[in-house]
């Protein structure tokens, strides 16, 4: 086996946690259990300071008998690992799965979180190719704009507005049309915008849910000659299959 974390010439303050962090990442690296001896020859530590170092990495569940005078790694490692991931955010969990939407659909994405009466963009990736649309992480844009406000209204993020506000001539304003497109957002699991916040771009949204309570928005976009109506469509369609996978791995994540 490769002798990748060799002790030899190496110096520091503290040996004994070196030459432990030096045997628990060697067993990580190992296909199989290894021996006392093994570890030994191979870091090139004295015999009985690996037996030593062993009898205290199983005490505290660092590693575990495997049988036959040979260890693996224990369950304590797997157990900090889990808090660690427990500890990423909302966005950080979700971004692998924007960053998949963004590859599979080359359009810019972002990830945004309703703040009031506005949506905040904390992550973006951009799209593939120098004629993007582009978003400024950090920025905001009007909650109730285009696909975003259909998502925030149709899964009662925000209750349905009085008077719905007009950005652009092809803005979705009447009372009676919205209602019917928030039934298609509630079903097919996006929102679609042609051009209703920003002339000449198309859009799509999808709901990031936790307990069936939204938790933020996947937005990705481009401009109305690039995608057409059957690129839309399909934008959407993406941006709902991220999101619900987003939303699966938040299933077990609490704020």
């Amino acid at each position: 086996m490769m002798n990748t974390f060799t002790m030899e010439n190496k110096t520091s303050s503290a040996p004994a946690v070196d030459r432990a962090m030096a045997i628990l990442k060697f067993l990580g690296q190992a296909r199989e259990p290894l021996g006392v001896s093994g570890l030994a020859r191979d870091l090139r530590i004295g015999k009985s300071s690996v037996h030593g170092i062993v009898q205290a990495l199983l005490a505290s569940g660092a590693v575990e008998d495997a049988g036959g005078r040979k260890y693996r790694l224990g369950p304590l490692l797997e157990e900090l690992a889990r808090k660690r991931r427990d500890r990423r955010s909302p966005a950080q969990i979700c971004l692998p799965h924007l960053s998949g939407l963004v590859e599979q659909m080359g359009y810019t994405g972002v990830f945004a979180v309703i703040e009031g009466d506005r949506l905040r963009i904390v992550t973006v990736v951009e799209g593939r190719g120098s004629f993007q649309v582009k978003a400024v992480q950090g920025g905001s844009i009007p909650l109730l704009a285009g696909a975003s406000g259909k998502v925030a209204v149709a899964f009662g993020a925000v209750p349905m507005p009085e008077s719905l506000p007009r950005f652009t001539e092809d803005t979705v304003f009447e009372p009676a049309v919205f209602d019917k497109e928030l039934e298609a957002v509630r079903a097919q699991g996006f929102a679609l915008d042609r051009g209703e916040y920003l002339r000449g771009v198309y859009a799509a949204a999808a709901p990031v849910l936790q307990d069936g309570r939204l938790l933020a928005l996947f937005l990705s976009m481009g401009f109305q000659d690039r995608l057409g109506e059957e690129g839309l469509m399909a934008l959407g369609r993406g941006a709902s299959r991220a999101a619900r996978l987003a939303s699966h791995e938040l299933l077990d994540w609490r704020l």
